[in-house]
C-alpha cells in the first residue's frame, strides 16, 4: 500500500468512518443546531443524533449509499429510513418522502424534502440518526471527517 491510500485509511478510521465511505451533507448550506449528545445510559436523556439548520422544501439527501427500509409517519412525524450495506441505519424526520421501501438508494440522492411540521425543532431543522447494532452513533462521522475542534496552546 502506498502512501496517500494508507493516509486516507488512518484518516478515515480517526473520523469513525469505514474505507470507501465518505458520504454527504443531507441538506445545502446547512450548519449544527444541536449536536450529537448521546446518555450516559439507554434509559437516560439525551440527543441521539444531530439537527441541521434546513427549511421547509428543502431537498433532504443520503447520506451514504443504503436500501430505504421506512418511508412513513412515525407518531405523526414523516420519517424515511436507509439501511447501509453494513446494518447501521440513518433516519431522517421530518422529511416528506420521494423513495418507497425497497429502493436502492446512492449517497446524494434525493430522499425527500424537510417538512414544514413534525420535527422536533419546530420546523427549521433536520434531525439525523445514526443507529448502530448496539446503541447510537453521530451521523456527521458518516461524512468521513470530523469537525475542526481548536484546543488551547
Amino acid at each position: 500500500m502506498t502512501a496517500a491510500p494508507l493516509l486516507l485509511a488512518v484518516v478515515l478510521a480517526l473520523a469513525g468512518a469505514r474505507p470507501g465511505e465518505v458520504g454527504v451533507w443531507p441538506v445545502d448550506g446547512t450548519h449544527v443546531v444541536e449536536p450529537f449528545a448521546p446518555p450516559e445510559h439507554d434509559w437516560q436523556a439525551g440527543h441521539r443524533g444531530v439537527d441541521l439548520a434546513a427549511a421547509p422544501g428543502a431537498g433532504v439527501r443520503a447520506m451514504a449509499a443504503g436500501r430505504v427500509v421506512f418511508a412513513g409517519r412515525v407518531a405523526g412525524k414523516p420519517v424515511v429510513s436507509v439501511e447501509l450495506a453494513d446494518g447501521r441505519r440513518v433516519t431522517y424526520e421530518p422529511v416528506l418522502a420521494s423513495v418507497v421501501v425497497g429502493q436502492q438508494v446512492a449517497a446524494g440522492d434525493v430522499l425527500g424534502v424537510v417538512a414544514g411540521s413534525g420535527g422536533h425543532c419546530g420546523g427549521g431543522c433536520l434531525h439525523v440518526g445514526l443507529r448502530t447494532g448496539t446503541g447510537y452513533a453521530d451521523p456527521l462521522s458518516l461524512l468521513g471527517r470530523r469537525p475542526a475542534i481548536l484546543k488551547p496552546l
